[in-house]
């Protein structure tokens, strides 16, 4: 199972890059819930809240770079760094991903955030 759940998180990550945003839609599960590791808030709880999102982020040219991956049954945790973000904008970011691993979707993300501080090394 865990291969498997890496393989989604890694297409996931592949068309997020490419910014295809369709094939990358198709990853989500309809109800998807999408929320901030740090506030709890619900960002998203369908594909539909989540769609529009990323239509407005792929505008910018966005780019995540993996830092490192674990995994674990269902669940995926990436520590990722985002570049391409509006107004030239870098952020860290980890990224925790429950898959659906039989039906190859994702179905729930908790993100924690934060602007990157210039001339901070990881």
């Amino acid at each position: 199972m865990a291969q498997e759940a890496a393989a989604i998180v890694q297409r996931q990550l592949e068309l997020y890059n490419a910014r295809a945003v369709d094939p990358f839609m198709e990853l989500f599960t309809d109800d998807v819930l999408v929320t901030d590791g740090i506030t709890g808030n619900v960002i998203a709880s369908s594909k539909g809240e989540l769609r529009p999102r990323y239509v407005e982020r792929f505008k910018s040219p966005v780019h995540c770079e993996l830092l490192g991956r674990l995994v674990l049954g269902n669940v995926v945790v990436d520590r990722e760094i985002i570049t391409g973000l509006p107004n030239g904008g870098v952020a860290d970011c980890m990224a925790t991903y429950v898959c659906d691993v039989p039906n190859n979707k994702i179905s729930r993300i908790t993100f924690v955030w934060q602007p990157r501080t210039e001339g901070v090394k990881l």
